[in-house]
């Protein structure tokens, strides 16, 4: 019965967590306490209605289970049962695991990833969550720790910009897998971070260094992972930052127009003239764009500023800002495919993935400082694709 009740369809707790915190364990009252002669004594322990011993009671893949079955399993070994023990920064397979039966209980990648980030939100060691579990060199170095993966799985922060440039460096990972006839028309160059820093957007001339032109001019290097150069691209997918919500400036050196994609709500002082918003920034990004682009293309003296300017319409809003960094991600992910921008709203899925893409990233020298357990779980969820 109890093997029917917990692979039950109606079980709502089906796959979760046995006890998620103290709030949920139901203490009861007194008055549902019996007190037994000899509670210590497990031979006077008896199921409440006890059937003929061979008398089948449910049948599995393996067979019938008869009542017999049942109460060997459920009462009578159930004092030698070993304990589940926890080590300080619960670093535990069976920790991990709990609550969950890959038998009775059929786990899918929602359901294995959701425990695994769970697992890692519930790390509250300090010397476990300093721990770098992500590292990566090319083309420069990035370090990624455990606080920084709590950091991703929790909505009301945002991203810090050390990840969006790895998450970059996975987009530009995942595009040299596509066949090479998907990508020849319509090549896209992924821009991380360093160039909104080199730009200096938002900041006083006296706190900002200018940059050089090499310096500008290695924001449009071939990423490691790629072959391609920079005047054979049609897209440079330029992401920005304003007031710590991120957007994204498409570049297109066929058409020569600027496509803006902002996720946050348009404000009331630029509501006539929604261009007003991006003004500042692409003048900026122009004056250094054209820097950087001239270096890689001898005479290239256009000024994007001057070029067609679109903002995309039909995107979704992030009321709060927390998430647009995901969004723009998306947008970079989708953009040039001659397919409609379909974006996945639930933060909490972006997010979760994001984490999981991080940790399976092939290129990571600190791979093997996860643990094994953390480590079998990725390989697992790989394994459900």
């Amino acid at each position: 019965m109890a093997a029917i009740l917990l692979s039950s369809d109606l079980n709502k707790r089906r796959g979760c967590l046995l006890y998620k915190n103290e709030k949920e364990v139901d203490s009861g009252s007194p008055s549902d306490v019996e007190i037994l002669e000899n509670p210590t004594d497990s031979n006077k322990r008896k199921l409440l209605h006890v059937l003929d011993d061979s008398e089948v009671v449910y049948e599995d893949e393996e067979g019938p289970i008869t009542q017999a079955d049942l109460q060997r399993w459920f009462v009578d070994d159930w004092d030698k049962r070993a304990p589940v023990k926890v080590s300080t920064d619960g670093c535990t397979n069976d920790f991990l695991m709990v609550g969950l039966s890959t038998k009775d209980m059929p786990v899918t990648k929602a359901d294995s990833i959701d425990v695994l980030c769970d697992y890692i939100m519930a790390i509250e060691d300090d010397t476990t969550l300093e721990r770098t579990w992500v590292r990566s060199f090319n083309p420069f170095k990035i370090e990624i720790s455990v606080k920084d993966l709590q950091n991703i799985l929790t909505t009301t922060q945002y991203m810090i910009l050390r990840c969006f440039d790895m998450a970059v460096r996975l987009l530009a990972n995942k595009e040299s897998r596509r066949p090479k006839e998907e990508i020849i028309n319509n090549r896209n160059h992924y821009m991380d971070m360093r160039f909104w820093r080199m730009v200096g957007f938002g900041k006083l001339p006296k706190y900002h260094q200018d940059p050089t032109t090499e310096e500008l001019a290695k924001t449009l290097d071939c990423w490691p992972s790629m072959n391609y150069y920079i005047t054979g691209c049609r897209y440079v997918l330029m992401p920005w930052k304003f007031n710590g919500c991120h957007a994204l400036f498409v570049i297109d050196h066929v058409k020569k127009h600027v496509t803006f994609i902002d996720f946050t709500p348009t404000q009331d002082w630029c509501k006539h003239m929604p261009y007003k918003r991006f003004a500042e920034a692409i003048i900026m990004a122009s004056k250094k764009y054209k820097i950087a682009y001239n270096k890689k293309r001898s005479g290239w003296a256009d000024d994007i500023f001057k070029w067609e300017h679109i903002i995309q319409t039909g995107v979704p809003i992030d009321l709060r800002g927390f998430n647009t960094s995901y969004l723009v991600l998306q947008a970079m992910a989708m953009w040039g495919n001659d397919r409609r921008l379909k974006f996945v709203g639930d933060a909490k899925t972006l997010r979760r993935n994001f984490v999981i893409d991080l940790l399976s990233y092939e290129d990571n020298s600190c791979r093997y400082a996860i643990p094994a357990n953390i480590q079998q779980r990725l390989v697992d969820i790989a394994k459900k694709d």
